[in-house]
């Protein structure tokens, strides 16, 4: 039997990773610096690419949780390595989650 949080974390993994790619073929200077990892919704989360990602004590990409019904960005954070956006990504998911829950004013 295969643990579902495994599996879960698993395959955000390989989400980020797919993404990280993506975000590394982009042309240098481009008009892009961003690409999309998941999309929940009006909501989309979004890797940002960081210019300084060559030196060693600057974040890889940054993670950005847009709520596009808005027009506005919820949260965002950055991430070193692509195993450290696994429970960032969770998080962002849970945050859409709780903003979808019924009765909910905000």
């Amino acid at each position: 039997m295969t643990d579902c949080n495994t599996s879960a974390s698993t395959l955000i993994e390989l989400r980020i990773s797919q993404a990280y790619v993506r975000l590394c073929s982009l042309p240098e200077g481009g008009s892009q610096a961003s690409v999309s990892v998941a999309s929940i919704g009006s909501y989309e989360i979004r890797m940002l690419a960081n210019p300084a990602a060559d030196v060693d004590s600057t974040p890889l990409f940054w993670l950005e949780l847009i709520d596009h019904s808005t027009k506005t960005s919820v949260d965002s954070f950055c991430c070193y390595q692509i195993k450290d956006a696994v429970p960032v990504v969770r998080d962002f998911f849970k945050q859409v989650d709780d903003s979808n829950e019924p009765g909910d004013t905000c």
